[in-house]
């Protein structure tokens, strides 16, 4: 499934009945067809209102034994497999429904998951993937682990296991981008923890529903599960497809190359965060090279008889964009605004600018799905009027983003020369 250039979600829907693996309780979960740009989206029909959480580095929490989803004043625990799953079904959009708070561990790996999924069959949605590039090196690292990450033209896997007990000891697996790669090679792998630490697990509430059905479970000098070990190195391959799953969480699929050593969910999270905090994590410009109107109605909030741009036509996601203006007579203002002798007023030409700048903004991921709004405009100039008949080039290029705060410096340019400049001051919320 490593063609996929468009979104997709499954076919038709999918009953899974089983324990979590950690909290032990029995769950009914439905996986059902989501519409575009809809994301992974799950929802706990077993708690007051059935609250709704869209899976993203906002709704995620780190932590040692799984990645967890917070929901209303609640949680969905352990949801690594089924976001892996999903990644190798190049499935972008579904809602999951569950009336408890973990999904069913199955076999303990990601690979029941995909298998089940990709059974299922999946149903293309006719839109662009969403695909993200590391564009800087950074790392992750404490006292447990490291996990470092660098550009890449694909995704590219790599991670080093070392453990004190024999039969983990050392290991080491590089995997490389191909989907069908991943699967094969990763999502059989199944979670494993060791004899010594199970009972310590279930004090703490964890692993309350592993068994040898759903784990590896090593012993000081064998593993107890009988059959043995899928792979002589099951453990780092359930590793990194783990990783796999919490990058899931970033929403499309992720070029560069990410390297742990000795880390698990709450390094591969933090790093994750981080990245997208510092913007170090890009979208991916979509093909064609422009943003049709379609599109942008999908990034900013904007719609008739306030969407003034009609086109994106170049974009360096956080950094600048243009965008283009076709003015028509026909445009609603008109009959209002000297209907003699229509001119485009100059507030909406402001305007205009500043939703280009806001698909540049709103398009990174920690801003996707927020809304812009004016705090402030400087050194607005207005140097000649715009009539019916001229195309508007906007080109805004962001002089500053920190938080939610934010300014850009903006010029609409018709035949060559500027009609309006200055600079805007933005909030997203």
């Amino acid at each position: 499934m490593t063609t996929n250039l468009t979104q997709g979600t499954i076919a038709k829907e999918l009953i899974i009945n089983g324990i979590g693996l950690h909290t032990g309780k029995t769950v009914y979960m439905s996986i059902q067809p989501a519409k575009v740009n809809s994301g992974i989206v799950f929802q706990r029909t077993d708690l007051e209102d059935s609250p709704i959480a869209k899976v993203s580095h906002l709704t995620v929490e780190e932590n040692k034994r799984g990645t967890n989803l917070k929901i209303a004043d609640d949680h969905i625990y352990t949801i690594e497999h089924i976001l892996a799953a999903c990644y190798g079904a190049a499935l972008d959009n579904l809602l999951i429904t569950m009336d408890g708070p973990e999904p069913p561990a199955l076999d303990g790996s990601p690979g029941a998951f995909y298998n089940l999924l990709n059974e299922t069959g999946r149903e293309e949605q006719g839109k662009d993937r969403i695909v993200y590039r590391v564009k800087e090196a950074h790392t992750y690292s404490d006292s447990h682990g490291t996990i470092t990450v660098s550009p890449s033209k694909n995704l590219k896997l790599s991670y080093t296991l070392s453990y004190e007990n024999p039969l983990i000891g050392y290991q080491f697996k590089e995997v490389s981008g191909i989907r069908e790669t991943l699967v094969n090679e990763l999502f059989p792998a199944r979670t494993f923890c060791l004899q010594n630490e199970v009972e310590e697990l279930q004090k703490r509430g964890q692993a309350l529903g592993g068994s040898l059905n759903n784990a590896v479970v090593v012993g000081d000098d064998k593993i107890l599960n009988e059959g043995g070990l899928r792979f002589d190195d099951e453990f780092v391959r359930h590793k990194m497809a783990d990783l796999i799953g919490d990058l899931s969480i970033a929403g499309g699929d992720i070029q560069g190359h990410f390297h742990g050593i000795r880390s698990g969910h709450f390094h591969n999270v933090k790093l994750l965060k981080e990245l997208i905090k510092s913007r170090k994590l890009v979208r991916v410009q979509p093909e064609p090279d422009y943003i049709s109107v379609e599109q942008i109605y999908e990034i900013i909030p904007h719609r008739y008889p306030f969407l003034l741009i009609d086109r994106i036509v170049e974009m360096e996601v956080g950094k600048r964009a243009v965008g283009i203006k076709n003015v028509s007579i026909n445009e609603p203002f008109f009959q209002g605004h000297f209907p003699g002798k229509p001119v485009f007023p100059g507030v909406l030409m402001v305007e205009a600018l500043a939703q280009v700048a806001g698909v540049c903004i709103l398009s990174l991921p920690e801003h996707q799905g927020k809304t812009p709004f004016f705090t402030g405009l400087d050194r607005i100039k207005f140097r000649k009027p715009i009539v019916p008949g001229d195309q508007v080039r906007m080109e805004i290029v962001v002089e500053k983003i920190k938080g939610i705060m934010g300014r850009v410096y903006g010029k609409a340019v018709v035949d060559g020369k500027t009609v309006v400049e200055g600079i805007l001051k933005f909030t997203v919320m």
